[in-house]
C-alpha cells in the first residue's frame, strides 16, 4: 500500500511538471537586433521542433525500407512438459505417460531478388526523406519571415509613437502660445479652446500608439517563441536594403530554390516509385531460408539443419494488386497536378510581392518629399500665427498634415521591408 501511494504521488508530480517543459520559454532581454531575434526564434520556436520530428520520422522510414536488403535472423528455444493418457492402438488399453521435450534453433532468411520491388520502395522513402528535409527548411524560412515582419512591426509602432509624442509637444507649445496671446488680448478664447482640443486629440493618438507598440512586441515574442521578463529596446530605424533582381531572374530563382517546390517534386517522384513498387508485386520473388535446430526429450539435444531457396509467383490475388496499382498511380497523378498548380501560384505570389515592393519603394521617395513640404508648411503657419496674419485652424491643419506625412513615410518604409521579406521567402532565398 505504501509503495502504491508513493507511486501515485510520483505520477502526479510528473504529470503536473510535464506541461511546464513545453511552454514558451521565458528569457531576459536588454536590447534586441533583428539577427538576435531570428537566432532566438530558430532556437525556441515549437514549429521547428515539429518539423524536425517529421524529418526524423521520414529518415527512420528510409532506414526501414533499406532493411529489406539485409537478412533476417531469429533464435528460438522452448521446453514443454506433457502428461496424460495416450491411445496408441484400439486393440490395447490406454497408457498413462509423462515426458519432456526440449527444442532450440536458429532461423535465417534472405531476400535474393524481387525484380525491383525493394529498390523502388527504398527510392520512394529516400525521396520522402528529401521532402521532409525541404519541409524543415520551409518551416525555418517561415519562422524567419514571421520574425522579420514582427520586428518591422515593432519599428513601425515605435516610430508612430514617436510621431504622436512629438505631436503632443507641438500641441502643448501651441496651447501655451495661444494662452499667451489671449492673455494680452491678441487672440480670442476660441484659439485657446481649439488648442486644448488639439492637445487632447494628440494625447488620444499617443495612448493608442503606445498600446499598438505593446501589442507589436507581444507579436514579436510570439514569433520568436519566447516571453521576455524585462523591457527591451530594439532598432528604431528602417534599413532600406536595395534589391536589384529583375522579375525574370526572381521567377527562375523561385523555381529552383523554393523549399515547398523541392518538397512537392520529391513527393511526386516518391509516389511514382511507390506505384512502380506496387506493380512489381505481379513479379516473382526469390528468397533463401535455412534453420539449425537442436531437439530431444532429454539432454543432450540432437541437431539437424535444412536450407532451401523459394521462388514465389502471385497468380491471382482477387484483383487486389491491380487495385493497389491504380490507387498508387492516382496518388502520383494527384501529386503531380498539385505540383503544377503550386508552381503557378508561387509565380503569381512572387510577382505580386515584387510589384508591391517596387510600389512601396516609390512611395518612400514621394513620402519623403511630402514630409519635407509639410515641415515647411508648418514652419510658415507658425510664423504667420505668431505675426497675427493666420488663424489657429491653419496651424492645426499644418500640424496634422505633418503628422500624417510622417506616418505615411513610416508606412511606406514598413511596406517596403515587409514585402521584401515576403519576396525573399517566396523565392526560397535562405538567410
Amino acid at each position: 500500500m505504501r509503495f502504491s501511494q508513493c507511486y501515485n504521488i510520483i505520477f502526479m508530480i510528473c504529470t503536473l511538471t510535464i506541461p511546464l517543459t513545453v511552454q514558451t520559454q521565458t528569457i531576459s532581454i536588454d536590447s534586441l537586433t533583428l539577427d538576435q531575434a531570428i537566432t532566438l526564434a530558430l532556437e525556441n520556436h515549437p514549429s521547428l521542433l515539429a518539423a524536425d520530428a517529421n524529418l526524423r520520422s521520414a529518415s527512420a522510414g528510409a532506414s526501414q525500407a533499406l532493411s529489406a536488403y539485409f537478412p533476417s535472423i531469429n533464435a528460438t528455444a522452448s521446453a514443454t512438459r506433457t502428461d496424460g493418457w495416450f491411445v496408441f492402438n484400439p486393440a490395447f488399453a490406454p497408457r498413462k505417460q509423462s515426458y519432456d521435450n526440449y527444442t532450440a534453433g536458429i532461423q535465417a532468411s534472405q531476400m535474393i531478388f524481387d525484380f525491383g520491388r525493394t529498390i523502388n520502395r527504398v527510392s520512394a522513402n529516400n525521396r520522402f526523406e528529401d521532402a521532409s528535409e525541404a519541409d524543415f527548411q520551409s518551416a525555418r524560412g517561415t519562422v524567419i519571415t514571421n520574425v522579420q515582419l514582427s520586428y518591422y512591426g515593432v519599428i513601425q509602432a515605435v516610430q508612430v509613437a514617436k510621431v504622436n509624442e512629438e505631436a503632443i509637444e507641438r500641441a502643448s507649445q501651441h496651447l501655451t502660445q495661444a494662452k499667451a496671446f489671449y492673455s494680452v488680448g491678441k487672440r480670442a478664447q476660441f484659439d485657446v479652446t481649439r488648442a486644448e482640443v488639439d492637445l487632447a486629440n494628440a494625447n488620444v493618438n499617443a495612448i493608442r500608439s503606445r498600446n499598438q507598440l505593446r501589442l507589436a512586441k507581444l507579436q514579436l515574442e510570439n514569433a520568436m517563441g519566447i516571453h521576455s521578463q524585462s523591457v527591451y529596446s530594439i532598432s528604431e530605424v528602417f534599413e532600406v536594403e536595395p534589391f536589384r533582381f529583375s522579375l525574370d531572374s526572381i521567377k527562375s530563382i523561385t523555381l529552383n530554390q523554393r523549399s515547398e517546390l523541392v518538397a512537392a517534386q520529391a513527393r511526386v517522384e516518391a509516389n511514382r516509385s511507390l506505384a512502380t513498387a506496387v506493380w512489381d508485386q505481379h513479379l516473382p520473388t526469390l528468397s533463401a531460408s535455412g534453420n539449425y535446430t537442436w531437439t530431444n526429450f532429454t539432454f543432450p539435444l540432437y541437431s539437424r539443419w535444412n536450407a532451401g531457396i523459394t521462388l514465389s509467383l502471385p497468380i491471382f490475388q482477387g484483383m487486389g494488386i491491380s487495385a493497389q496499382v491504380e490507387q498508387a498511380r492516382a496518388t502520383a497523378d494527384a501529386a503531380e497536378a498539385n505540383l503544377k498548380q503550386f508552381k503557378e501560384s508561387i509565380l503569381l505570389e512572387v510577382e505580386q510581392y515584387y510589384l508591391s515592393m517596387k510600389e512601396a519603394e516609390e512611395r518612400i521617395a514621394a513620402a519623403s518629399k511630402l514630409v519635407e513640404q509639410a515641415e515647411q508648411s508648418l514652419t510658415l503657419a507658425e510664423k504667420q500665427y505668431a505675426a497675427g496674419i493666420s488663424t489657429t485652424i491653419e496651424v492645426t491643419d499644418a500640424q496634422l498634415t505633418l503628422s500624417n506625412a510622417r506616418i505615411t513615410k513610416i508606412q511606406a518604409l514598413y511596406d517596403y521591408n515587409s514585402f521584401l521579406a515576403r519576396l525573399k521567402r517566396a523565392m526560397g532565398v535562405k538567410r
